[in-house]
């Protein structure tokens, strides 16, 4: 079985928990990925990749993704979101609609951001969150994210809270968007609450409720799980013939003027890779530029397995 099975993930429940139950339902040799992880403390949209899609993780993780968040405005935690502990409590009494809006347009585009202390990102070989709860100091160096939209959809309601909608690309923390909005507003924030919306071409209203995943049944699931085609509109992608559909297979480039465009990417990315397809193979390829001519160079081929 090969295909992606979209999940909407509860809060409190792990992704790799997740990745455990589908594995458990579908049989412990069928190969289970994810393709981005969310927070124990975040919901929503959750891609499990199975069989040969596992071999697509980068590709999905590197979709452009949407959130909501709650921002609790005036208190800052030691996580950036409600999990953590209390470290300071500032108040928002002072804050208006119109500050929010004002610094919204400073988080457009690309921006260098801190990740939390409380995340996955490697420090000297180790996962900050790890040597965080150990007592050390940490220091992660901030990274280049890219915000396409941001826009405030509530007022501030009595105790402090207010709403985002956040499209942005791989690699964005939304607790360091709160924390970094209320550093600006002057009074500290943290994630109150945050949900997955999308991912690239996938909506949250399609996927499955995850905590139906231990009493479905092995068929009802199968059922659930969608083609490697259903990516195709992350990406610009072509159909090939067999004899290009050869070389690909081979590792060799093909040439892209002998393919057959299927469709415009609608959800860009920065990687710039593309698709190319046919009745035997499913290649994600690099475009080269020779000059003379443009020729796309296979990343990741997976030959189709049509048993299913």
């Amino acid at each position: 079985m090969t295909g992606l099975l979209l999940l909407n993930k509860p809060t409190e429940m792990r992704s790799t928990k997740c990745v455990e139950l589908v594995r458990n339902k579908l049989g412990r040799k069928t190969k289970v990925g994810h393709g981005g992880t969310l927070d124990s403390t975040a919901s929503g949209l959750l891609i499990i990749l199975i069989g040969a899609a596992t071999r697509l993780s980068n590709f999905v993780m590197d979709m452009p993704k949407s959130y909501e968040t709650v921002a609790c405005l005036g208190v800052e935690t030691s996580t950036d979101d409600a999990s953590g502990e209390i470290i300071r409590r500032n108040g928002c009494k002072n804050i208006k609609e119109k500050d929010i809006d004002l610094a919204l347009p400073s988080f457009l585009g690309w921006r260098m951001q801190a990740p939390p202390d409380i995340s996955a990102v490697h420090v000297d070989g180790r996962r900050a969150h790890e040597l965080a709860r150990e007592g050390h100091d940490v220091h992660i160096e901030k990274k280049p994210v890219f915000f396409a939209f941001s826009s405030r959809t509530s007022e501030i309601s009595d105790d402090c809270k207010v709403s985002f909608r956040i499209n942005c690309r791989k690699g964005t923390y939304i607790r360091s968007f709160v924390r970094d909005m209320g550093q600006i507003l002057g009074c500290g924030a943290h994630v109150s609450e945050l949900k997955r919306l999308s991912c690239g071409p996938f909506e949250l209203d399609k996927a499955l409720d995850a905590a139906l995943l231990e009493e479905i049944s092995k068929e009802d699931l199968a059922k659930k799980v969608i083609p490697l085609e259903s990516v195709c509109p992350a990406a610009a992608s072509y159909l090939c013939g067999e004899e290009e559909a050869e070389r690909l297979i081979s590792g060799q480039h093909i040439s892209l003027h002998r393919l057959k465009r299927e469709n415009f990417a609608r959800y860009s990315s920065t990687s710039g890779n593309m698709i190319v397809r046919s009745e035997k193979i499913f290649s994600i390829c690099k475009f080269k530029d020779h000059g003379k001519s443009y020729d796309l160079l296979p990343a990741v081929n997976i030959i189709n397995d049509r048993s299913n």
